[in-house]
């Protein structure tokens, strides 16, 4: 009897002691979540916004939302104003704050694309893909006030300056329609008028393109630049006001957006093929350097040697060429 009443009390111990264990684990786990939460709504409302001030004077933050812990870093989405366009990102971090990644890519998400009902996504393509010509041409399709379409431009101008002899095989056209007789554009009036004037500063004055272009990408101020550059305003008026020569410029260049079903801000064609920069590289001089070298049929006497710039460009409106927003790079202004 006595047996049984210590082995009861034993039992009743290890039953105790187990409620305290579930209890105290059970707090832990608390203690724990709640910590968690509150680290994550400082991170959303303190330290993001923080650490994107100080990525590029030219982007402002709009929102942060759906942060959340996946595989050990923090995951949310980021919506950021970059010249006047938002743009939606999915961005980490990781928990301590010392890493922050604008945009990225999930390795599941390539996996789950690999395949999709058995047919196989769209493959990179190679230099042996890129149509050849005796005078290769890489061809940017842009809008002028995209934020990305500024940041192509500015893109061939830093390559143009790191080997000027690339100038001749580079070439911006834009994209737009005219509706009853008058120019138009994705982002209004202003922009469709921006995309006329440099079509006949580059129709009409080809030497100062790339100089009224370089001051416009600063701070998009057209008549201070025409003035700087010293562009013709009188050739340049008449230009823009004679349907025959600046609309008839331009449905030229639409034209031949529309053959190739342009519809994104940058867009790049190699000898009237479309081909993506992110295929050889990525959004900077080297890769168009390769572009345009992929598509020539004899070798350009040693610039196809050379290794140019892998910087990434800044976006937008900038006084300063390199970019600071990681992430960023890929996107385009669309038409729809």
């Amino acid at each position: 009897m006595h047996h049984m009443k210590k082995h009861n009390r034993m039992k009743k111990n290890f039953i105790s002691i187990g409620v305290g264990v579930i209890i105290l684990g059970f707090l832990a786990l608390v203690w724990i979540w709640k910590t968690n939460r509150d680290h994550m709504a400082s991170a959303k409302t303190t330290l993001i916004p923080a650490i994107v001030a100080k990525l590029d004077s030219s982007v402002s933050l709009k929102e942060v939302g759906d942060i959340k812990e996946e595989s050990g870093i923090y995951t949310f989405s980021l919506k950021l104003e970059v010249g006047g366009q938002e743009q939606k990102f999915t961005s980490y971090m990781t928990k301590d704050g010392k890493y922050f990644f604008t945009g990225g890519v999930k390795v599941a998400d390539l996996e789950s694309k690999e395949e999709v009902k058995g047919v196989e996504t769209e493959k990179k393509l190679t230099c042996e893909d890129i149509k050849k010509a005796d005078t290769s041409n890489l061809t940017a399709y842009i809008v002028a006030d995209c934020p990305y379409g500024l940041q192509m431009q500015r893109v061939m101008k830093m390559a143009i300056a790191e080997e000027p002899r690339l100038a001749k095989y580079l070439t911006v056209k834009y994209i737009g329609s005219i509706e009853n007789g008058k120019i138009t554009s994705m982002h209004g009036d202003k922009e469709a008028q921006e995309n006329l004037r440099q079509i006949c500063i580059r129709e009409e004055q080809k030497d100062l393109y790339w100089p009224y272009v370089s001051c416009y990408m600063k701070e998009g101020k057209s008549v201070e630049c025409v003035s700087e550059t010293r562009v013709n305003q009188t050739q340049l008026q008449t230009c823009m006001n004679d349907a025959q020569k600046g609309l008839s410029y331009a449905q030229k260049d639409f034209d031949a957006a529309n053959a190739l079903s342009v519809s994104g801000s940058p867009t790049l064609s190699v000898n009237g093929m479309v081909a993506s920069e992110f295929d050889f590289g990525g959004r900077n001089a080297d890769s168009l350097k390769t572009l345009v070298c992929c598509g020539q049929n004899t070798e350009l006497g040693g610039v196809c040697k050379q290794i140019l710039s892998k910087d990434d460009a800044a976006v937008s409106y900038s006084v300063t060429d390199k970019g600071q927003v990681a992430g960023t790079s890929t996107a385009n202004c669309a038409t729809q």
